[in-house]
């Protein structure tokens, strides 16, 4: 199979040189049989970009393998095939690879379905944007923070791996992000130089102001 090629979707560019290597490779390969057993039901165009703008912006921090080269091979298929089944079985391919990789990101979530293909990704770049922050903290320094970071609320204890207080980290910014449109405190639009531009919420002094201006 003749890989055709063309310029690349976001997040795809250091695949380019692989595409023509990898297209008689076993890795690739597999990835083409498995394409032929998955049965799935049609992907819509609007459904495929967001949930891929969230597996790119999480490709770009991880290191390169057998595995993500696989990923981002299937995401260029997909983008470059004409119809909804074609681009279901991709999407399949893709959660099905991605599932055995650390910190592949999820199918969209409960409010999440609300956003727009933009905010999405928006939303998408930030949190891995977050992840990618922290994996950089040196080994060395994992052991006190995860000694003073800890669990919020009720949920008690400590994180038991470093991995574990990142993921929490990402799904707080995740939270905050989705709380911030509905309270129409970001529109998931503005940002700058990948910093979402968040008004903060009201300090209590603030509200105690607000609530006796209008008593």
């Amino acid at each position: 199979m003749v890989v055709t090629q063309s310029i690349l979707p976001y997040g795809c560019d250091f695949v380019k040189p692989y595409v023509n290597a990898y297209q008689n490779d076993s890795c690739f390969k597999g990835l083409l049989r498995l394409f032929t057993i998955i049965g799935v039901d049609n992907m819509k165009i609007d459904n495929w970009t967001i949930n891929t703008n969230k597996v790119r912006a999480w490709a770009e921090n991880q290191d390169p393998c057998d595995n993500l080269t696989a990923v981002m091979l299937s995401l260029q298929l997909g983008d470059n095939c004409g119809n909804d089944e074609l681009r279901s079985t991709y999407w399949t391919a893709i959660r099905s690879i991605g599932s055995t990789m650390e910190g592949f990101p999820a199918a969209r979530r409960g409010r999440e379905s609300s956003l727009t293909t933009e905010q999405s990704q928006n939303v998408s770049i930030v949190e891995e944007s977050v992840v990618a922050a922290l994996s950089a903290i040196p080994t060395e320094y994992h052991a006190i923070l995860l000694s003073v970071l800890v669990p919020h609320g009720r949920t008690g204890g400590v994180f038991e791996h470093f991995s574990d207080l990142v993921a929490n980290s990402r799904k707080q910014a995740h939270n905050y992000m989705l709380t911030s449109i509905k309270e129409e405190r970001w529109n998931g639009l503005d940002m700058d130089e990948g910093v979402p531009q968040i008004a903060p919420r009201p300090t209590k002094a603030e509200e105690e102001e607000n609530t006796e201006d209008e008593g």
